[in-house]
Order: structure tokens, then sequence, then C-alpha cells
């Protein structure tokens, strides 16, 4: 590798060298993919890396395990007895969840999203920073992927059965930014609306029923349980450095940002004007 570096220019055969490296403990191997990998990273290849990753675990020595082992290949021996591995995942794994916010709604309508782990799916339908337009998306996944889930379980698709596999997902939409019409559906991409799945308790869903119905009359009126109410919001979060991508000084812009730039042009552009005006009337004055 020090001879000649690989040249990795597919995202699958990079998260295959990944597992590899992963698995055989060479650290220089893992870096090399972490850094391909952040490098090619878009909204068309998130799902694929983000999901990959949470199979990436150190091997555990295993005492009744026999045969041979090779040794790992680490940079230094203080980073012989730490789960290096974790670190640069983690690391990765921050900066798809960025690219995810930025680009949810286009990410939620993709089919490799009923694919993800439980914890995967939870940790981006719960974040705060997620930028979605309809959080009617967000209950869309969930339940197709109960449904889903429940194939890959040979589980029938009983309410119960749906309600075990979701657990807190249950929870993630915010339910009080919909409509009342949203939220009263009868269905949604083939599945129940959300005051008729049955996924929510009565007095729950009743609940929110209210709260959407106090708010679109402007009366005060208490914030919902488990964030149901809370506006998600543009992130100001930084993506982990480990390529010439996420090093760009554009890689964590969003539309504020933006906005802001255009703000800033239209001032100069003003300031330009004034000074020519300025100049204009002192010559005919």
């Amino acid at each position: 590798m020090k001879a000649d570096p690989l040249q990795i220019r597919s995202p699958k055969t990079a998260i295959e060298l990944l597992s590899t490296g992963v698995r055989l403990q060479n650290m220089p191997l893992v870096k090399q993919c972490i850094e391909n990998l952040d490098h090619q990273l878009d909204k068309t290849n998130v799902l694929m890396i983000y999901s990959s990753l949470s199979k990436c675990k150190m091997p555990t020595s295993n005492k009744n395990d026999f045969e041979p082992s090779a040794p790992p290949i680490i940079e230094n021996e203080t980073q012989r007895d730490t789960d290096w591995v974790q670190e640069l995942t983690d690391s990765l794994r921050h900066n798809c969840l960025l690219v995810i916010d930025k680009n949810a709604d286009y990410i939620l309508k993709q089919k490799e999203i009923l694919e993800l782990s439980y914890l995967d799916l939870i940790n981006i339908t719960e974040r705060d920073t997620l930028q979605v337009t309809d959080e009617m998306l967000i209950y869309s996944v969930i339940h197709r992927w109960a449904i889903e889930e429940c194939h890959r379980r040979t589980l029938n698709t009983h309410l119960l059965n749906l309600k075990a596999v979701l657990r807190q997902l249950s929870y993630t939409p915010r339910y009080g930014l919909m409509s009342k019409a949203k939220f009263m559906t009868r269905t949604v991409d083939n599945v129940k609306g959300p005051s008729r799945s049955g996924i929510l308790e009565e007095k729950e869903w009743r609940l929110i029923k209210f709260y959407i119905e106090e708010k679109s009359k402007k009366r005060p009126v208490e914030e919902l349980l488990h964030k149901w109410s809370r506006p998600r919001t543009i992130g100001n979060e930084k993506p982990k450095v480990l390529s010439r991508r996420s090093s760009s000084p554009h890689a964590g812009n969003t539309s504020s940002n933006t906005s802001t730039t255009n703000c800033q042009s239209k001032t100069t552009c003003e300031k330009c004007l004034l000074n020519f005006l300025t100049c204009w009337t002192a010559i005919f004055d």
C-alpha cells in the first residue's frame, strides 16, 4: 500500500475493503477506505455507506478460538488497545448523518431506507436537524419499515408485532407539526394514517389532534411530549475532516449559509450603487 496506494473508484468496493481491513485489523487499509468513502459521499450513496458502518466492529478475542491470526497492523503502540475502528467509523457516520440531514426529503423516499437496522433508522428520524419538509414522510417510512421488519423476522404484520418492532420509532415523527387533514388521513403510501394505524394509543392521538386544532386557531396550548410539537432546525455541526470533500470550507454549508452569502452580495451591490450615485452627484452638483 505504501509503494503503490490502492485506487478505489467504487463505494461498494471501498465498503468491502473496509470490512476486510477491520477484520484483519489493518489500520492503514481501514483509514484509506474511510477517506475514500468520505470523498465519494453524496445523497445517492449515503444510505449504502451509512448502513455498512454498523457492521464494522473490532474483532473480539474468543478464548475457544485456537485458529492463528495475523498480528494487527497499527500506526503506533498507543493505539493497540484502543477501539480505533469505532473512532474512525463514528467520524464517517457523523458525516453521513449531515448529508442525510441536508437531503432528507430525497433520502426518505429511497427504498433502501426500509432496509436499515432499527438503530440506524432511529438515529436518522429522531434528529432535530433533519431538514424534512413534511413529517408525514417520516411517519410513512417508520410504518413501512415496520412491515418490512416483520417480514424479515417472518412475523405476521399484526398491530402487536408492528408496535413491537417499532419500539421508540413510533415517537420519532413530529405529529404536532402536521396539518389536521394529514394527521387524520385514512392512508398514506398504502399504509394507514397516524390516527388510524393503532401505532399510537387512542389517548395519544386524541391529544395530538387537540394540539393541532388549538394551534390552528392560534390558541395557547402546552407542548407535546416526545418532541412531537418541536420544529426541526437547520444544524450548524461541521463534518469531521476525513478527505478533501469534508475539509472543504463549503462542506458544511446549508441553505441558511447560502442565504447569508446572497444577502452579503446584495449588500455589496448596494454599497457600490450608493458610491456611484454619490460620485455622480458630486460631479454634476
